[in-house]
């Protein structure tokens, strides 16, 4: 008798929980803070984030991004410029931009912003990102740590008095002695730390590398951070079911105070 009744009382308290996880998730969806917007490939653009045009209680002001003819979503990010987003990651809190100057399938093309090094305005901050350097050298340089972007950017005089400079992209840290004679950083970009690392070894290879853009860390105030979710950390986990064991896993993953608390249940029970 003791044994069932213990049993049930546990089917008890997983039916409480689903149907508290049920109504929470209903009043999220009631909110009129959890708005939805689009614009070309990436969809459900949702909080923090806003478009200009979305109604004024949709998102946080800060994060107000733009459409640009319903294909393109652009990020400002002043001084540096205005970015293309390629994509939003609200699990990770990031945001990934890519250069306007930039064009798919023409590695001609170059970056037109100098990109930003640490903050903006509290609002962005540079996630992992290994900085390529472009640099102009008045003569040749065989060297490893240089790669050549002819025939992609082959810079040639204008003008017989000119002399003929070459043109290299440099990709990771620049110390004092890796620039040689003759040769000055003329631009700067960024690409995705992860995504760049062992494509040095053709210019082609680094321009899909830029290409493909750098993160972005978004940081909403404490208040906003998770809105009708749960927190562990900097990671969200929405009011639903799957999104409740899998914030259930990351504390009795990481021994967070639900484990202990799940533990002196079942232990009872």
């Amino acid at each position: 008798m003791g044994n069932r009744f213990l049993a049930l009382s546990r089917w008890v308290l997983i039916v409480a929980l689903l149907v508290g996880l049920s109504g929470e998730t209903c009043n999220a969806e009631d909110d009129g803070t959890n708005c939805t917007s689009s614009c070309g490939n990436i969809h459900n653009i949702s909080y923090p984030f806003r478009l200009k045009h979305d109604p004024k209680h949709c998102g946080n002001v800060m994060y107000t991004l733009s459409c640009e003819n319903n294909i393109t979503l652009v990020v400002d990010l002043p001084p540096s410029g205005k970015y293309y987003v390629q994509a939003i990651n609200y699990h990770n809190l990031t945001i990934r931009v890519v250069d306007p100057g930039l064009q798919k399938n023409n590695c001609s093309s170059m970056p037109q912003n100098f990109p930003p090094l640490t903050s903006i305005d509290q609002v962005y901050f540079v996630s992992d990102s290994t900085p390529v350097f472009y640099i102009k050298c008045s003569n040749p340089v065989n060297s490893s740590l240089y790669v050549d972007t002819a025939p992609c950017l082959n810079i040639n005089a204008s003008s017989l008095v000119q002399q003929k400079t070459y043109s290299y992209v440099k990709v990771g840290d620049m110390d004092v002695g890796d620039l040689y004679e003759g040769c000055s950083a003329e631009w700067l970009a960024l690409a995705l730390l992860n995504y760049s690392k062992g494509y040095n070894t053709s210019y082609e290879s680094i321009h899909s590398a830029l290409m493909y853009g750098f993160d972005l860390v978004y940081w909403p105030h404490d208040e906003e951070i998770c809105q009708h979710q749960w927190r562990k950390y900097h990671t969200c986990y929405p009011h639903t079911i799957p999104g409740f064991f899998r914030f259930l896993w990351a504390n009795i993953y990481g021994k967070g105070p639900l484990s202990i608390w799940l533990y002196v249940i079942f232990y009872f029970f």
